[in-house]
């Protein structure tokens, strides 16, 4: 048993080697954490997907909830980078969604444009409008202006936080 004090030799360690329970092998700002991007389709974000992914040499599955967005990030616990005491950080996926020929988005729902005729516009009709879902029948009003929004609700984007749906606009 080492002990320090007068007349015993001293390490210069000032006080033995339990002055040493708080140092930490990370360097300030050093993160295990890795970062990768995904890009996704519509369909894959809307309804959610598995993808296979090379993490170096290994092929992991990673399963992607239903209504990601750009913007969106998703954790794999445990695939980040390891360092040499057996720690290991997590990947995040950062989302990326690729453009769609036909909905946008306005924060959280779901935007389209709908050509009608200069009749159904000042006389009013029953048109069909995509929705993620399918098409569904709408009634425009008579007298609509070009450029009037209709809202379907509860038919636009998944929100993954609610298990819900956004609204879609109808332009």
């Amino acid at each position: 048993s080492y002990q320090s004090g007068p007349g015993r030799a001293s390490s210069g360690f000032g006080g033995g080697l339990d002055d040493f329970s708080h140092y930490s092998s990370r360097q300030p700002g050093m993160s295990l954490d890795r970062e990768a991007t995904l890009s996704l389709s519509f369909s894959e974000a809307f309804h959610g997907v598995q993808k296979r992914l090379n993490i170096g040499s290994e092929v992991i599955s990673v399963r992607i909830p239903p209504g990601a967005k750009s913007g969106s990030r998703v954790r794999v616990k445990g695939k980040g980078k390891k360092d040499g005491f057996g720690r290991q950080g997590d990947l995040y996926l950062n989302i990326e969604l690729q453009p769609h020929r036909f909905f946008s988005f306005d924060g959280e729902n779901l935007v389209c444009e709908v050509p009608i005729s200069p009749d159904e516009a000042v006389l009013g009709a029953k048109i069909d409008v995509p929705t993620p879902d399918g098409s569904v029948t709408v009634s425009v009003p008579p007298g609509i202006r070009s450029g009037q929004m209709l809202r379907l609700r509860g038919k636009g984007w998944r929100l993954p936080k609610t298990g819900g749906r956004s609204d879609q606009l109808v332009k």
